[in-house]
């Protein structure tokens, strides 16, 4: 839930969590290839080369003015398309994104703390100092972490060490 504070009698400041977040050296390791690996092998001008090519010409004929008025009817039509595809791909598009990303984000998060409670997957209880020694205890259960946290944090504060050995279970 939240860090515990503490200051040692010899004056070293420790602070002691549950940890949430997941082992991602283990996960790295075994989902080695997760990140993108980038391609060098298309140049700048890969994408743009070899475009077909358009005719400008109209023709030697004169337009009338109900063409230019039907002319003048598909502008506007292609400006009012080519406007609601900027706003789609700029606004509506990424707005759609982050709540589908919210949404698996959260169920995520409900499937793995369901996960952790029923296969009953150790919590971590850790306690760091300022001096960069750390010590990690696991503890199954929530309620009996976050006892273990302030059974530790009691201990430090009494000038205890925070070894699981000293620490009763």
């Amino acid at each position: 839930m939240r860090t515990v504070e503490v200051t040692a009698p010899g004056g070293t400041r420790w602070s002691v969590r549950v940890v949430w977040e997941p082992r991602w050296r283990v996960l790295a390791r075994r989902f080695g290839g997760w990140r993108a690996q980038r391609r060098k092998d298309v140049g700048p001008g890969d994408v743009l080369g070899g475009g077909a090519e358009a005719s400008s010409e109209i023709g030697g004929h004169r337009l009338g003015s109900s063409i230019s008025d039907e002319l003048v009817i598909i502008g506007i039509v292609l400006f009012a398309l080519v406007l609601a595809a900027v706003l789609f791909w700029w606004v509506l598009l990424p707005l759609l994104l982050i709540i589908v990303d919210a949404l698996i984000v959260l169920i995520l998060l409900a499937v793995s703390l369901t996960a952790r409670v029923l296969f009953r997957r150790p919590w971590i209880v850790r306690a760091a100092a300022t001096t960069g020694e750390t010590t990690e205890v696991e503890v199954v259960g929530w309620r009996a972490a976050l006892r273990r946290r302030d059974a530790i944090a009691d201990s430090l504060r009494h000038g205890l060490s925070p070894a699981p050995e000293v620490i009763g279970r």
